[in-house]
């Protein structure tokens, strides 16, 4: 009779208690933003981006990469905000003069050309409007 009574108590005892709960939006990052509605933290403008609302999607040219990148630009356009399949983030300067800028770094160019083009050297990488 022991042994039931110590049994049906850890049974009650179990169904009381309630399990963690994760809440939809609740894994805020270290810069509180949101990552699964899509925010990442953004160092080009200091706040939280949906890259694909606010960014430039740029498009892998080889056909066996299925996941593009994105490009942010700061309001004057001096600077760029590169950000890769990876989630790997680099910044961009822009060089040359109005009218044949592109921007540069981290050995990437960005240049526009029927939209943007991103290349690693000599090679492609990516294009996008």
């Amino acid at each position: 009779m022991r042994t039931l009574t110590l049994m049906a108590a850890s049974l009650l005892l179990a169904a009381c208690s309630t399990p963690e709960q994760h809440l939809v939006g609740s894994d805020r990052d270290s810069h509180g933003c949101i990552g699964s509605a899509g925010y990442q933290w953004s160092a080009l403008t200091s706040k939280c981006v949906r890259l694909f609302e606010q960014g430039i999607r740029l498009n892998p040219t080889d056909a066996s990469q299925t996941s593009s990148a994105f490009v942010l630009f700061n309001t004057d356009q001096s600077k760029a905000e590169l950000t890769l399949p990876t989630g790997e983030q680099h910044q961009l300067a822009r060089q040359g003069m109005e009218g044949n800028w592109s921007w540069q770094g981290s050995g990437y160019t960005l240049f526009p050309w029927k939209g943007y083009v991103l290349k690693s050297g000599d090679k492609v990488l990516y294009q996008g409007e």
